[in-house]
């Protein structure tokens, strides 16, 4: 997996999870000043296996971690969509 691959891949699901946090702000309650979030998909083992390794490298010193796994994304999250053309 190339560099950029691995980015937006990291990308699309920490998108995916500041909008989980704004329908569920209780979760964010549970995440500790400073932490380091490492996303590790249940269904992409290598992107999983990737994040471990530079979450090791990255973590600072007393730095907590915090692990989210992810079973699945949504196809779309969006509902009742119209575009108006002017």
């Amino acid at each position: 997996m190339k560099t950029q691959e691995m980015f937006l891949r990291n990308q699309q699901l920490s998108t995916e999870f500041d909008l989980y946090l704004l329908d569920h702000p209780e979760v964010a309650d549970k995440i500790p000043d400073g932490a380091l979030m490492v996303f590790l998909p249940e269904f992409d083992k290598d992107l999983a296996k990737r994040n471990r390794i530079l979450a090791a490298k990255m973590r600072e010193k007393g730095q907590p971690v915090v692990y989210v796994k992810v079973k699945g994304i949504a196809a779309s999250r969006l509902e009742g969509l119209s575009l108006e053309v002017a």
